[in-house]
């Protein structure tokens, strides 16, 4: 803790004189170079005030650096957008409310893709993507013509770098950090080191400067622990609130990543420039999970309002270590080529995203014998149980059988080729018109499988072998200390791959007949698009106008499972979306610009609910049931309605204030149909491929399951942000400066029935502010970034529904430059220990997580050349 308020009041403390100046020969000046976070504020000004859109944008500094070492992170400071956090860290962004799978994630402008499968397959993860390979990062909330029509919240545009960013023969830097993690790993578990990075790059030119090369990496490796305490299923059947499980996990987490970024151009002459270039992620990770639940079932008596008994109950632990390895790769080759008035763009270029996902998970369980106890809640509202005198140990590994082991495995690949070229005409200094086409093919083949085994003749406990476990511990949560075993999943997998052991299993050929097929899919989604805009100035009013059309063709396949036989199913379907807009940018001065705009965007269907996936339950009558994919699902569509007003006194000082509305419709719904004829029932059944896969001659009825476009949905709200430097201060306080944004947002969707939901994942209230110094060789900061709660499942009980809770987050940085080009810095990372929080029914008391990953503190130091 003393570290943590060092590092806190480290920025007021060090101001030490210092500044760098160069000569300017032509007038015997001192002109200030501007360098540090300093100079990534400033270009993020800039961008935000010189373009035609509605963009907030990150700025790196002169050593490839953002604000923060993840894009996530540094990307949950900028007004309207929200990074979902999961183990600790930002993995999927969420712009003014929306859903991630409803947004575009697009590399140097041209749709990234996606290596997951989690929610649907359209969110691009961002904690795969390193800052110090970028050129920079853009959040678009009001699109052109020329843009990709999907991204009903907006696109984030990550820019990797390329030579000719800079100015420089020969330029590069070198950034390297070594972590400290605060929850220290405890010598049983599985592991964890402190964390450590490392980001280069290096570029320059050549036959005159009309040839620029660059190549940039950036690895980090990180082990860490995640300890946290989780409720479920609370109800009021004793009387009061309580949980019927009350569970602690111990988390082990891995993460390695390594992003490489090459590329070569050639600008022979100011009219004309080639380039090739690649891109090149890979994110490991390992998830590996102590988890003990204790039950909280039988003979619950309430003494009090928070506390009271219980009989015996059960104990579960299980083990589960779950492996990722996503892949990211984009290699693309283009140009520009200027004719007098016109000028042609041109780009193609291909992109792989992998993922294979293998998962073990062994659960044991003991029988109702641990008890009686007595129960209390404790000040997070969370449930610790104490158990009487003379009860059986609850960490004896013996007294726990077998229930289950799965073995899983996913393997995901999407392949997408683009094309796409472009051409403008200017007409004059005022005018230009703007016309292209773009073509996109992607095919995506889903793979996952799973073996379970339940237990068999030979009976087995987490005793029956020493090599199971590795000690009873206690979880030291910060939500309370609990019990837990240390389970040995190597031991495990070793005694399970012996032939000797067989009789302890029996495979469980059923659900492995499902697991195996039911997921399955392959796809292939074909985009053709075609636009015409134009530009005209008149005066001090920017007016842009057009239309993009896309026609969007999809031929998928999926399993039919029916009695023990999967049968493979083919469908398709297609459709044409025409988006328009107009945007009008008013500046009556060069420090005011007014905004508005009225724009159409799509969120295409999640992969998961196109594909022609379907289960059939089916006993020989007189109801049937089918689930099924539906391939005719229309993209959701929206009209945006944007007014904003932004004011720009000086180059480090931005005020803006936004308004937002949107009108969603064609929204998503689950939707059953029941048909009683067999003449229905047979041209149903024929129109999904599925004839012969039921008969329907025994049937009274047939019920079709799937999901439809029906619901509609509004979003609204405001957008503020502040940043300026506070140079009005005598020095050395004029090195003091600060920023700050917040997002008001409010949302709904109504049902076809007329019933009116809250928003999925939209969180009402979110901010973020920084306080800043930069002067002479100090460049520190202090931040806060807030979400506030938001539903994340819904239910038709609202005593079921779950809600992520509000997250508030303390980081610190403070960099010294110890000389031009040469810092070192220390960052401090979740210095509050904020908790991931999760709450049930809508009553934060109800809590279903509560999720520790502590603070971690960097030292390193940035070289350049």
């Amino acid at each position: 803790m003393r570290f943590k308020t060092m590092l806190l009041g480290a920025a007021g403390a060090l101001c030490t004189p210092y500044a760098y100046a160069q000569t300017d020969a032509s007038n015997d000046r001192d002109e200030i170079v501007v360098i540090g976070t300093k100079l990534s504020r400033q270009k993020a000004i800039e961008e935000k005030r010189d373009d035609s859109r509605v963009v907030d944008a990150l700025g790196i500094d002169e050593l490839g650096q953002l604000p923060d070492k993840n894009v996530g992170e540094s990307l949950n400071r900028l007004p309207g957008v929200t990074m979902l956090v999961e183990k600790g860290e930002g993995r999927f962004v969420q712009i003014r409310g929306v859903n991630p799978g409803l947004n575009n994630v697009a590399i140097n402008g041209v749709s990234l893709g996606s290596p997951e499968q989690e929610g649907g397959g359209r969110g691009a993860p961002l904690d795969v993507i390193s800052g110090g390979v970028l050129g920079g990062v853009q959040v678009i909330k009001t699109p052109t013509p020329d843009m990709d029509a999907q991204g009903i919240g907006g696109t984030v545009n990550l820019k990797t770098a390329m030579p000719f960013d800079r100015d420089d023969a020969f330029y590069g830097y070198l950034t390297g950090r070594y972590g400290y993690e605060e929850i220290r790993p405890k010598d049983e578990g599985f592991g964890g080191h402190d964390p450590y990075a490392v980001d280069a790059l290096v570029a320059g030119k050549l036959a005159n400067d009309t040839i620029g090369w660059l190549i940039g990496a950036s690895w980090s490796d990180r082990e860490y622990i995640a300890q946290g305490r989780y409720q479920d299923d609370w109800d009021e059947s004793s009387g009061i609130g309580l949980p019927v499980n009350v569970k602690n996990n111990y988390y082990v987490i891995g993460r390695e990543r390594l992003n490489i970024n090459g590329a070569v151009e050639f600008r022979p002459d100011d009219e004309t420039q080639f380039f090739v270039r690649g891109f090149y992620a890979d994110w490991s990770e390992f998830q590996h999970r102590n988890r003990f639940e204790e039950n909280l079932s039988s003979g619950v008596v309430p003494l009090t309002g928070r506390s009271g008994v219980s009989g015996p109950n059960r104990v579960n632990a299980n083990i589960r270590l779950e492996k990722a390895d996503k892949e990211l790769f984009t290699i693309a080759a283009g140009g520009e080529k200027t004719f007098g008035a016109y000028t042609l763009t041109f780009l193609g270029q291909r992109s792989e995203n992998d993922l294979s996902e293998p998962n073990d998970f062994w659960e044991f369980r003991s029988a109702a014998i641990f008890g009686p106890n007595a129960w209390a809640l404790n000040d997070l509202n969370v449930v610790d149980i104490t158990p009487d005198a003379g009860t059986p140990d609850r960490q004896d590994p013996s007294l726990f059988g077998l229930r289950r082991v799965r073995f899983f495995d996913r393997a995901l690949e999407e392949i997408t080729w683009t094309g796409k070229a472009d051409l403008r005409w200017d007409i004059d200094d005022s005018f230009y018109l703007k016309t292209g086409a773009k073509y996109a093919s992607t095919d995506r083949i889903l793979d996952e499988g799973r073996r379970r085994f339940n237990p068999g003749a030979s009976a087995l406990t987490l005793g029956t072998s020493p090599a199971f476990t590795d000690g009873a511990f206690i979880n030291d949560t910060d939500a309370g200390d609990v019990p837990n075993i240390f389970m040995n999943i190597d031991g495990l997998n070793a005694f399970f791959a012996d032939p000797a052991n067989a009789s302890f299993f029996e495979a469980d050929l059923d659900d492995n007949f499902v697991a195996d097929n039911a997921a399955d899919y392959a796809l292939r989604e074909r985009i053709i698009a075609g636009y015409a805009m134009g530009e005209k100035q008149y005066g001090d009013l920017e007016l842009i106008a057009g239309a993009r059309v896309e026609w969007t063709d999809i031929e998928s396949s999926g399993n039919l499972l029916l009695n023990g036989v999967a049968t493979r199913v083919e469908d398709g379907g297609d459709y044409v979306t025409v988006t328009p807009s107009i945007i009008a940018n008013y500046r009556p001065d060069e420090s005011l610009v007014f905004r508005a705009a009225v724009t159409r965007a799509l969120g295409r269907p999640d992969f998961d609910i196109i594909a022609p996936r379907s289960t059939a339950t089916d006993d020989g009558g007189p109801i049937a049931t089918v689930n099924i994919g539906n391939p005719d699902l229309r993209p959701r569509t929206s009209w945006n309605f944007d007014l904003s007003a932004e004011w720009y006194p000086n180059d480090f000082t931005a005020l803006s204030v936004g308004l937002f509305y949107k009108d969603i419709s064609d929204e998503l719904v689950p939707f059953t149909e029941s048909l009683t004829t067999q003449a229905e029932m047979d041209a149903a059944l024929a129109a999904r491929g599925l004839v012969g896969a039921i008969d329907t001659s025994v049937l009274t009825r047939l019920d079709l399951k799937t999901t439809i476009n029906g619901a509609s949905a509004e979003l609204k709200g405001i957008e503020l942000l502040g940043q300026t430097q506070f140079d009005f201060l005598p020095s050395p306080l004029d090195g003091f400066g600060a920023s700050a944004s917040a997002t008001f947002i409010d949302g709904e969707t109504t049902l076809p029935t007329g019933e009116v939901l809250p928003l999925v994942g939209q969180a009402e209230k979110t901010y973020a502010f920084s306080v800043f110094y930069q002067k002479g060789p100090i460049d520190a900061s202090v931040s806060y970034a807030f979400n506030d709660s938001f539903l994340t499942d819904p239910n038709s009980n609202p005593d079921l529904v779950l809600d992520q809770g509000a997250f508030g987050r303390w980081d610190a940085k403070i960099a010294y430059n110890v000389r031009e080009n040469v810092k070192l810095f220390v960052e401090g990372v979740n210095l509050n220990n904020e908790p991931t929080t999760e709450f049930q029914g809508g009553r934060p008391a109800w809590n279903t997580e509560y999720e520790y990953v502590g603070t971690t503190f960097f030292f390193g130091a940035s070289v350049g050349f």
